[in-house]
């Protein structure tokens, strides 16, 4: 599956958020359209690792789910093309190497999606403690979540749809 049927099907799954009384009212619960369908800006794609974010970007302008399982964020295109390091990371720190990230979405409970700027992998990182753009792998919780981005968008996509199915066996994504 592409990334841009997956992030359709993500699109026409939340439709049936909004049918599941939770017994209070529902945030905003959206996909935003892609900003740039003729092209992503250069200021984009001049930086480091944005190639591995090339198709999610292609195909929408991030998302904001907050009633989905813990809550879902992936950053608009802009925000991503702009880091701020001193609350987001560019290099998790480890025993023996560093690895370059690029952060382009957060869950609800304050872990952060980033992409491994070398392999394309997409990582979650608890929670933990950061100075400077380096987050401490050792002390943190690093996890790969999945090996690209599109993977990345299906099992988004699982767990939006085994959410709304009240499936309580899922492996969610955190």
């Amino acid at each position: 599956m592409t990334p841009q049927e997956t992030i359709d099907q993500i699109k026409r799954k939340l439709s049936d958020l909004y049918l599941i009384d939770f017994g209070y009212p529902l945030g905003d619960n959206i996909v935003r359209d892609a900003s740039y369908p003729n092209g992503l800006p250069d200021a984009f794609t001049s930086k480091r690792g944005t190639i591995w974010l090339t198709s999610l970007y292609s195909a929408c302008d991030g998302l904001s789910l907050p009633d989905v399982h813990n809550g879902y964020f992936l950053k608009p295109l802009v925000k991503v093309a702009s880091i701020d390091r001193s609350s987001e990371p560019d290099t998790i720190a480890g025993n023996e190497e560093e690895i370059e990230v690029l952060p382009f979405g957060s869950t609800g409970n304050g872990s952060l999606f980033v992409v491994d700027c070398q392999r394309g992998a997409v990582l979650l990182l608890s929670p933990g403690h950061m100075s400077g753009g380096r987050y401490d792998g050792e002390r943190g919780k690093v996890t790969e979540v999945a090996a690209t981005v599109p993977q990345f968008l299906e099992r988004l996509f699982r767990d939006v749809h085994s959410f709304i199915n009240g499936d309580n066996q899922h492996n969610y994504i955190s």
